[in-house]
């Protein structure tokens, strides 16, 4: 409060001077005076008034009533907030079940989009017995060939001397010798039991098979060609050439392929 303010304050609140006319007219003398200067003090407030919003006006720094600026660069600034327009919640949204897929390119912020929804019953991981499955694709094994050999006879006729060339292919039984199986690596000719061939002249001849017997349970497949003895004949003439081979079966006994073959000489 200024200076002047107080002493018309101080004046509102003086005690009267002492009455100098008749009591009736001095109390309304002294209450037009008081009248007076209370209009005299509250224009004065007034006036203080508007100065006092004048200044302060003055101190803002612009029409948006913003702090006077300081050139302070670490004054703080205050910023205003509203309230939340909403009330937060602190249940989570329903799932619905389904599944989705997030797909997107990554470019210093994550992006993409949510597309798809997995259904159906996951496809069962079993596989059918007896099979394989390579690349996806279920392979059947083979099926079991029969015990059975097959012989192909080529004759080759000089004159009168013939050679043959045999190839025997099939599955057989391994034979055995004092209860084990031969050895892995022997050839499919000599798995045999023995041949026989007979020239039709009345000359005959034939390979024995040796000590080993049927009696195994293991299973070989393949085959062989070799040549058989030369034979000349004494005539012209046709003959028929027939070759006999012996292999063991899965029944612990031996069986026998024959094949024949006509031969003409000259």
């Amino acid at each position: 409060m200024t200076d002047d303010l107080k002493q018309q304050f101080e004046r509102l609140v003086a005690d009267p001077p002492p009455p100098t006319a008749m009591p009736s007219e001095s109390v309304f003398a002294r209450v037009r005076t008081a009248r007076r200067r209370r209009t005299a003090g509250a224009l004065t407030l007034a006036a203080a008034a508007v100065v006092a919003v004048a200044v302060a006006a003055g101190n803002l720094a612009d029409v948006n009533s913003s702090p006077p600026i300081t050139n302070t660069p670490s004054a703080p600034v205050t910023i205003v907030t509203g309230p939340p327009t909403s009330t937060p919640s602190a249940t989570p949204p329903a799932s619905t079940g389904a599944t989705s897929t997030t797909t997107g390119t990554t470019t210093g912020t994550t992006t993409g989009t949510t597309t798809g929804t997995t259904t159906g019953t996951p496809r069962s991981t079993e596989r059918p017995t007896g099979t394989t499955t390579t690349g996806g694709t279920k392979n059947t094994p083979p099926p079991v060939r029969p015990i059975a050999v097959d012989v192909v006879l080529k004759p080759t006729v000089t004159g009168r001397t013939v050679s043959v060339k045999v190839t025997l292919s099939g599955t057989v039984i391994v034979p055995t010798e004092n209860g084990r199986n031969l050895p892995a690596d022997t050839s499919f000719l000599n798995l045999s039991g023995g041949t026989n061939y007979y020239w039709g002249d009345g000359a005959q001849g034939g390979s024995d098979g040796g000590s080993p017997g049927c009696g195994g349970t293991t299973r070989k497949t393949g085959h062989e060609t070799y040549s058989i003895e030369t034979h000349t004949y004494a005539q012209p003439g046709t003959y028929t050439l027939r070759y006999e081979v012996r292999y063991c079966n899965a029944k612990n006994s031996a069986f026998t392929t024959t094949k024949t073959v006509k031969v003409t000489v000259k």
